[in-house]
């Protein structure tokens, strides 16, 4: 087809490749964030080039960096991914836990006292409708209670 254009492979990404495997992106907020973690060390990074040459990094300059990258220095940013994570789930816990526990403590007692309540009001109707079919069917529900009782 003339005039369309042939796209080559996707650029590497050999550290988030690392840290993210294929197809496990969404699911993998650790490796993600210590993709961000190597990043932000890579601005760092690049920040010193230009400071110390008045330059970018060339391309060779940046394979070099990646390379540098070992498998250890990759786990340690996972560790602190790791850590990350456990230390903003803590406070988002203890954020929400007093308004956790005050509602809680507020709506648990007047629901458990409507509903309690609402039983006790239901067998009392339960047992009264039963008396009254048991009288209509001509049971004496007083007598065979006085029959029960052991002679004195």
């Amino acid at each position: 087809m003339a005039g369309s254009v042939k796209l080559g492979p996707p650029p590497s990404a050999p550290i988030f490749d690392r840290l993210v495997p294929v197809g496990n992106a969404e699911g993998n907020a650790p490796g993600l964030i210590a993709y961000g973690l190597y990043k932000v060390a890579k601005r760092e990074w690049v920040e010193g080039i230009r400071a110390r040459h008045g330059r970018g990094p060339t391309a060779e300059e940046l394979d070099a960096y990646a390379a540098t990258w070992t498998d250890s220095m990759l786990t340690g940013l996972r560790e602190r991914a790791d850590s990350t994570l456990a230390a903003f789930g803590n406070v988002v816990v203890s954020e929400a836990t007093p308004s956790i526990r005050e509602d809680a403590l507020r709506g648990s007692t007047g629901k458990a006292i409507s509903t309690s309540i609402a039983a006790n009001a239901l067998y009392t109707l339960i047992l009264i409708a039963l008396a009254l079919i048991l009288a209509w069917s001509g049971v004496d529900l007083i007598g065979l209670v006085q029959k029960a009782k052991p002679p004195a």
